[in-house]
């Protein structure tokens, strides 16, 4: 690594270091008491050492990284003939801010369940007015953005704070793509983006909890949109890798913009996608949670000419399942789930009540 660049990265509060070959081989004065010099890489890669390995080198890599035993954020750049990483401590998990968000989703319960009785009956009473079919359309769209919002805020907080418990099952995972496609890619066709599928190349089984692994597919595919133009295209692939199964979801739009990469994971941050509009800065944080809870993680790779790849991995290592009892089978819920998560990025026309919920 050049003289220049090591002066200026001495000036950085941040831990960087400069790995080769897999080989930590300079570290800045922020790293020094940190790392040692000739450890290795793999030590510090919290598992992500065969997403790195992945890594086509183009653009900025976002991936988690354990330094000395604490939880760091690394932006890494290919430099030379190895590698540039410049770590951000993760902030301490805040738990009175995650408890209040979680009383708060509580509290939004009765508000949200008045009004979609008062759309139904509103809705049943729809007359023929000019206009009234769009506005009764606008008006279940809001329903299904409050939807999201209070199940972001529910599930979000309860991930946050490691209370969520997995239900995992043996699932077939091409059955459980196959589909899920078959419920989002009409979706995704009627806001003029296309949804692309490359499919793993043999079956493969793995202990999942299905509902979590669709919210994170959901929660990637919504980021995908915000970032694809019209007439682009977001493809979705799967892979088997060791004891890994590695989902990757990439848009061909302009790519994460690198103010903003250093903040990605950040918790509550509105601006993860780049619409402030969107959500409460939590979909990517929960995303990467329920890939903690299958023993995989979450990196965010943004290319050099545009572009950004989500991968997201899981554990294929058979599981202890936990016994059920035959408990109390609940119906299926009202809400169509592609439409929930997505109803930021979809047209209003879609959520028209004579032909919704």
């Amino acid at each position: 690594m050049q003289e220049q660049m090591k002066q200026i990265l001495e000036l950085f509060s941040q831990p960087a270091f400069f790995a080769r070959d897999g080989i930590v081989c300079w570290r800045n004065g922020a790293a020094r008491s940190l790392l040692e010099e000739g450890a290795a890489l793999s030590a510090v890669l919290e598992g992500g050492e065969t997403l790195f390995s992945q890594w086509d080198r183009a653009g900025t890599l976002m991936l988690p990284l354990t330094i000395d035993g604490k939880a760091y954020d690394a932006s890494v750049r290919a430099a030379e003939d190895g590698a540039l990483f410049v770590a951000n401590r993760c902030e301490a998990e805040s738990e009175a801010s995650a408890s209040a968000l979680f009383s708060a989703s509580v509290s939004l319960r009765k508000p949200l369940h008045a009004l979609v009785s008062a759309a139904d009956a509103l809705f049943e009473n729809l007359g023929e007015a000019a206009g009234a079919k769009e506005a009764a359309a606008r008006l279940n769209q809001s329903i299904y953005q409050f939807i999201r919002l209070c199940n972001q805020m529910a599930d979000g907080s309860e991930l946050l704070l490691h209370r969520k418990t997995l239900r995992r099952a043996p699932t077939d995972i091409g059955a459980f793509f196959d589909a899920f496609l078959q419920e989002a890619e009409p979706l995704v066709s009627s806001t003029g983006r296309a949804l692309e599928y490359v499919p793993l190349d043999a079956p493969v089984s793995a202990d999942v909890d299905a509902e979590l692994l669709q919210r994170a597919l959901y929660n990637l595919l919504a980021n995908a949109l915000s970032y694809t133009p019209k007439g682009g295209a977001v493809r979705l692939s799967a892979r088997k890798e060791d004891d890994l199964l590695l989902i990757t979801l990439s848009d061909s739009g302009s790519g994460i913009p690198r103010e903003l990469l250093s903040s990605l994971f950040d918790r509550f941050n509105r601006q993860e996608v780049g619409d402030s509009r969107r959500g409460i800065g939590l979909g990517l944080s929960i995303t990467r949670e329920i890939a903690r809870l299958h023993d995989g993680t979450l990196t965010v790779a943004s290319g050099e000419n545009g572009g950004a790849a989500v991968t997201f991995s899981l554990s294929l290592k058979r599981t202890p399942l936990p016994l059920r009892s035959s408990g109390i089978v609940l119906p299926p819920p009202r809400f169509h789930q592609g439409l929930v998560e997505l109803s930021e990025v979809l047209d209003a026309k879609l959520y028209d009540p004579n032909e919704v919920p």
